[in-house]
């Protein structure tokens, strides 16, 4: 039984909840009281000095990720993405841009990128994309990349947060990637894909003309089980038959239906069956084999997709958000009905 687990500061004790073994990725007591600060110039890494750093921190197993990969410059409009540790550990993402412009010039990571998203500020566990050098170690209760068919059944993840979005287009998800090779250095090419779970989001951050079916995923809000069975809408774009896609990658979208979007709350999903879900869709709709045998998983992070609120490709307006997670789990031998960070043991 193998357990990698955040565990929230704000839950109690779980009584008769059932006990694993696990990892514990936060809240971190060894970091609290703690701040970085990202700027437009620094997509990547924090400040530091007056410099970039090449990537967000470690803390443990885990990495504070700003990935900023589509914010562009706004001269005279400097704003900043802050991480800090609360005194209990517990991660606050905030987000104050008075401009968030797309980034369109030639040092840029995609200058030519097609959408609202101006970043991903998140919490990394795995390997970092296209930047595996500066991934954070990972723990032998989950060594990535795994094979696909070698992650154990109930793959459940579980994360307590609260987010506020008074000027933003946003979706709080994560932001799985797929690759059709064992590498330990992945990055975005021709069949690499991305696999997003959104539990919350503003309508304007739907793609149009992209869904294509439902997935049937159980999941859990606040220890109330779902079957998950008319719950989730499936979007896929950049995905073609063979096993091809655009060279960056495609992307397979697995998004609560409105209705039961978390804004506030804990939230368990199977992501196991998020894989059977997306492996049968690709070789159901497009013609790709073995997926489950050839694909293996690099990285699991969870945060919030950001852009300004009209939703637009070349909007330049505001940006501001927060999030504060106080729990992150991905956990193997228990149910979604009985998930809960508390029942962890190391």
């Amino acid at each position: 039984m193998i357990v990698s687990c955040v565990i929230a500061s704000a839950l109690s004790a779980c009584g008769s909840a059932p006990v694993g073994r696990g990892i514990s990725l936060l809240p971190d007591a060894d970091a609290k009281n703690q701040t970085w600060r990202w700027t437009q110039p620094c997509p990547l890494g924090p400040t530091i000095a007056g410099t970039c750093a090449p990537s967000g921190p470690d803390l443990g197993h885990l990495q504070l990720n700003a990935d900023d990969w589509n914010l562009g410059a706004a001269p005279g409009r400097a704003g900043s993405m802050d991480m800090s540790m609360s005194s209990r550990g517990a991660l606050a993402i905030e987000g104050h841009l008075p401009s968030a412009p797309p980034c369109t010039g030639s040092t840029c990571i995609a200058p030519s990128a097609n959408t609202w998203v101006r970043g991903f500020p998140s919490v990394l566990y795995g390997i970092n994309q296209c930047s595996a050098r500066t991934s954070p170690p990972v723990s032998p209760a989950l060594r990535l990349p795994m094979k696909v068919s070698a992650i154990p059944a109930d793959l459940i993840g579980t994360t307590t947060y609260a987010s506020q979005t008074p000027n933003d287009t946003y979706d709080i998800a994560y932001d799985m990637w797929l690759n059709p090779t064992g590498t330990k250095t992945p990055c975005k090419t021709d069949g690499t894909l991305e696999v997003m779970v959104w539990t919350d989001y503003d309508q304007g951050a739907l793609l149009p003309d992209t869904v294509i079916g439902t997935a049937s995923v159980p999941f859990s809000v606040n220890g109330v089980f779902h079957s998950g069975n008319d719950a989730w809408s499936v979007s896929v774009s950049n995905v073609y038959g063979g096993g091809h896609t655009v060279p960056w990658g495609g992307t397979v979208w697995i998004v609560l239906n409105k209705a039961y979007a978390v804004a506030t709350g804990t939230v368990s999903v199977d992501l196991s069956a998020v894989f059977s879900e997306v492996a049968a869709l690709l070789q159901d709709d497009y013609g790709w084999s073995n997926v489950r045998s050839t694909y293996w998983l690099d990285t699991v992070p969870f945060g919030m997709e950001f852009g300004p609120r009209s939703s637009t490709v070349d909007s330049t307006g505001p940006s501001d958000f927060s999030l504060r997670l106080s729990s992150y789990c991905l956990g193997v031998g228990m149910t979604v009905s009985e998930a809960t960070c508390g029942g962890v043991t190391r």
